[in-house]
C-alpha cells in the first residue's frame, strides 16, 4: 500500500512538473552529461562480421563493441539501394511511403552550403515528401549539433540539415581527426553524428590499394552459395571482406575518439549498414543478402553482451533514437522503437511476426526498374515481383569491371559449365523472374530453391500472400510500377 501511495504522489509530481525527467527512465542512472548519438553506417555490407561467425575475417573493434551491446542477428534494411535506404532510416518510413524510392543525385559533402538549400544545383525530382519530419531536423530543433561524414545521398538536401560535414570516407586516422572536430564544434551540446563509412562499397580496389594490410587470406574466406566458387570470384570476395575489415578499423577509430573524450558512457552507438553486399542477387535486389545487415546498439540504458534473433528493421532506428533522446515520435513513423529490447524488458517487438522490405529501382534508368516486395518470418522468405516479365539490367557496379572493379559478374559467366546453378541464378535476374518466390532459410540459406510451386508449401505461400496484401494496404503501397509512386514534387 505504501508503494502505491508513493507511485500516486510521483504521478502527480510529474503532471505538475512535466519538464522533470521520468525517474523510471533507464538513462537516469547515467551521468548528467548531454546524451549523444553516433550512427556508424557502412556502405554495402551484408551481415558479415567475425562476431556473426563469418569465416576468414577479423573485425575486432565491432566485436568488442558487441560485448557491450545488443547484437541483432535478424536486422534488415527496408531497401537495397543507398539513397532510399538512408532516407528511410532518417524518416522511419518505407520508400514507397516517404517518396524516396530510388537513388538520387545529391551534393557532395565538400560542396558549399548553398548546395544543400533550394538554390542548389544538385536537386533530384525524387525525394521525401516536404511535409515529413526527418531525424536530423527534429534533433536540431531540440538542441542537437548534427554532423555527417563520407557522403550525403539523401533527397531533397534541405530536409536533412547538418551543422558539420566532412567527406572523409575510409581512413581510420582521418576519422579520429574529423570526429574530434565535430565533438569540439558541438561545444558541449548533445550531438548526433551520422558517421558514414565508404567501405565496403565498390570499387573495393580503391580501399585495398591504400590499405592492403586488411586483405584476408582468400583461401580462408567463404563464398556465398549463390556465387560460383572460382579463383576469380575469391579474388573479388577477398577485396570485399578486406574492405569490411577496413570499415571495422574506421569504426574502431570513431569509438576510440569517443573514449578519449570521456564520451563513451553517455553516447548511444549504433553500427549497421545501409544495404547488403555489392553482388548480383544481393545489392539492388529484394533477396536476403541484399537486405540482411549487421546491427549493434550500445550505450546508456542498453543491456550488454546480448544477442537476439528478434525481427528488426532499419526504419526502427529513428523511433529508437527519439526514445533515447526523450523526444516525441512523429505519427508518420512506420518503424517501432527497439527500447524494450535494448533495455532487456522484452525479447521481441510486440505484434511483429514479419519484417518487410522492398526494391523499386537502383537508379533512374527504366532498365533498372524492377519492383519487388519481400517478407521474412524468421524462417521463410517470400518475394513478390510486381512486374515479373519486365526486362531488367543490373546496375553498373554489379556487372562492370571497368570503373567498378567488379570481377564477380565475369567470374559467374566464365563458370557456366563448372557452376551451372550460379550461372542460372544470374541469368534469371536479367531474363525474368517468377511472380512469386518462397525460400526456406533454415534449410536453404542462399535461396537456391524456389518453393512457390511446391504443393507441400501451399499453406505457407497463402499465408505470406495474405500478410503481404495487408502490409501493402496498411503502409500505402498502392503502386506496382515505381513510376506511379508519388514524388516530393507531386505533394508540394
Amino acid at each position: 500500500m505504501q508503494n502505491g501511495k508513493c507511485f500516486f504522489v510521483l504521478l502527480i509530481w510529474l503532471l505538475v512538473f512535466p519538464g522533470i525527467q521520468n525517474p523510471y527512465h533507464a538513462q537516469d542512472t547515467q551521468p548528467s552529461k548531454p546524451l549523444n548519438i553516433v550512427l556508424i553506417l557502412t556502405d554495402d555490407q551484408s551481415a558479415h562480421l567475425s562476431v556473426l561467425g563469418t569465416p576468414g575475417i577479423k573485425t575486432p573493434h565491432v566485436d568488442a563493441l558487441a560485448k557491450k551491446s545488443v547484437l541483432f542477428t535478424n536486422a534488415f534494411a527496408v531497401v537495397p539501394s543507398c539513397s532510399p535506404s538512408r532516407s528511410s532510416i532518417m524518416t522511419g518510413m518505407y520508400p514507397h511511403a516517404n517518396g524516396h524510392w530510388r537513388n538520387t543525385i545529391t551534393p557532395s559533402l565538400a560542396d558549399p552550403d548553398v548546395e544543400f538549400t533550394k538554390a542548389g544545383t544538385h536537386i533530384d525530382e525524387v525525394g521525401i515528401h516536404e511535409y515529413l519530419k526527418t531525424l536530423p531536423e527534429i534533433l536540431q530543433e531540440n538542441g542537437y549539433y548534427t554532423a555527417i561524414t563520407q557522403k550525403f545521398h539523401m533527397s531533397p538536401p534541405w530536409k536533412f540539415p547538418y551543422n558539420g560535414r566532412s567527406d572523409v570516407h575510409n581512413d581510420p586516422e582521418a576519422y579520429k581527426s574529423e570526429i574530434q572536430n565535430f565533438i569540439t564544434a558541438a561545444g558541449g551540446q548533445p550531438f548526433f553524428i551520422q558517421a558514414n563509412i565508404a567501405a565496403p562499397h565498390r570499387p573495393f580496389g580503391s580501399h585495398m590499394k591504400r590499405f592492403p594490410g586488411f586483405l584476408p587470406d582468400k583461401n580462408a574466406i567463404a563464398v556465398p552459395g549463390f556465387l560460383a566458387d572460382t579463383p576469380l570470384m575469391r579474388e573479388d570476395l577477398q577485396q570485399y571482406y578486406g574492405s569490411v575489415q577496413l570499415a571495422d578499423a574506421c569504426a574502431g577509430a570513431i569509438l576510440e575518439t569517443l573514449k578519449n573524450n570521456n564520451l563513451d558512457q553517455n553516447t548511444l552507438v549504433i553500427y549497421t549498414s545501409d544495404q547488403g553486399m555489392a553482388y548480383h542477387r544481393a545489392k539492388a535486389s529484394a533477396y536476403y543478402a541484399g537486405l540482411h545487415v549487421p546491427l549493434i546498439v550500445s550505450g546508456p540504458g542498453v543491456i550488454q553482451n546480448k544477442q537476439t534473433d528478434a525481427l528488426v528493421s532499419l526504419i526502427d532506428l529513428m523511433p529508437t533514437l527519439l526514445d533515447f533522446a526523450e523526444l516525441p515520435i512523429p505519427n508518420q513513423v512506420q518503424g517501432k522503437s527497439l527500447w524494450g529490447i535494448l533495455a532487456g524488458k522484452q525479447n521481441e517487438i510486440e505484434d511483429r511476426e514479419y519484417v518487410f522490405g522492398e526494391h523499386n529501382s537502383h537508379g533512374p534508368p527504366r532498365d533498372e526498374h524492377y519492383p519487388s516486395r519481400a517478407a521474412f518470418d524468421g524462417r521463410y522468405y517470400y518475394i513478390l515481383n510486381l512486374m515479373p516479365a519486365k526486362a531488367y539490367v543490373l546496375p553498373a557496379d554489379l556487372r562492370q569491371q571497368q570503373g567498378w572493379g567488379n570481377l564477380s559478374y565475369t567470374a559467374t559467366l566464365q563458370a557456366k559449365e563448372t557452376h551451372p546453378q550460379a550461372y542460372k541464378l544470374l541469368q534469371t535476374l536479367e531474363s525474368g523472374r517468377p511472380a512469386e518466390e518462397l525460400y526456406d532459410m533454415q534449410n536453404d540459406p542462399f535461396q537456391l530453391e524456389n518453393l512457390a510451386d511446391s504443393q507441400a508449401h501451399t499453406a505457407i505461400l497463402k499465408r505470406f500472400r495474405e500478410k503481404m496484401a495487408t502490409w501493402r494496404k496498411e503502409t500505402g503501397d498502392l503502386a506496382n510500377d515505381p513510376l506511379q509512386i508519388k514524388t516530393r514534387q507531386q505533394t508540394r
